[in-house]
């Protein structure tokens, strides 16, 4: 059995008391027998994730599960991958240099999001499941396109008569097993996924190309 800790937006200064929580916390879980993960963003300077300390995280629980997604969030004013794959690749890479590859689990998205674009300028999106994104590309006669940049199909719907562009960066059986590989370069752990009810069939297909894959989060 194992714990997955989950701590968010916490105040910079108040890292070290996560970290000594943690710290005091993890000891009576491994003594009941319990495999403790902890989940963790990449390093990023001016936001709430800047508490973190990887580092001493690393030794302290059993792994830490890095968050990869949300390159472009649910308000973000610019339409783009949730997590395109040179992004993820360039983070890993820096937290690396911190954090143990034994002791270092991939996150990956099994969400997409739908963006809407307006011509006025309004930006807004959605959340959508792989088989949702997969029913509102075939809704919409809609044959994606593999964008090299992100490493993702890619798909976009123009309305003129709503003044209105529809994006899409697919998260697919493409994408996916190219995540499952960046954990098998880096000799990762293992790889975890947010979230299960995003999931269709060709997920786990995709992601067990690497051996020590967990369904995590």
């Amino acid at each position: 059995s194992d714990l997955n800790i989950d701590i968010e937006n916490v105040n910079p200064e108040h890292g070290p008391i996560v970290t000594q929580f943690v710290r005091e916390l993890a000891p009576y879980f491994h003594e009941a027998g319990l495999i403790v993960s902890m989940d963790i963003t990449f390093i990023a300077k001016g936001n709430w994730s800047e508490f973190y300390e990887r580092e001493k995280l690393a030794k302290v629980v059993d792994y830490l599960i890095v968050m990869a997604y949300d390159e472009h969030w649910g308000n973000s004013p610019v339409a783009g991958s949730v997590a395109s794959l040179p992004w993820v690749e360039n983070n890993l890479q820096k937290l690396l240099e911190i954090v143990p590859n034994d002791k270092l689990v991939l996150g990956v998205p099994l969400y997409t999001r739908l963006w809407e674009e307006k011509d006025s300028g309004e930006m807004t999106s959605k959340a959508l499941s792989m088989a949702d994104a997969k029913q509102w590309i075939e809704k919409n006669n809609l044959s994606p396109i593999y964008d090299e940049k992100t490493g993702q199909n890619y798909a976009e719907l123009r309305l003129e008569e709503e003044q209105t562009t529809y994006k899409i960066w697919l998260e697919d059986e493409i994408s996916l097993k190219k995540r499952a590989e960046i954990a098998t370069k880096y000799n990762l752990a293992g790889v975890a996924s947010w979230a299960r009810y995003f999931a269709d069939e060709t997920a786990w297909t995709a992601l067990s190309i690497h051996s020590q894959t967990a369904s995590a989060e």
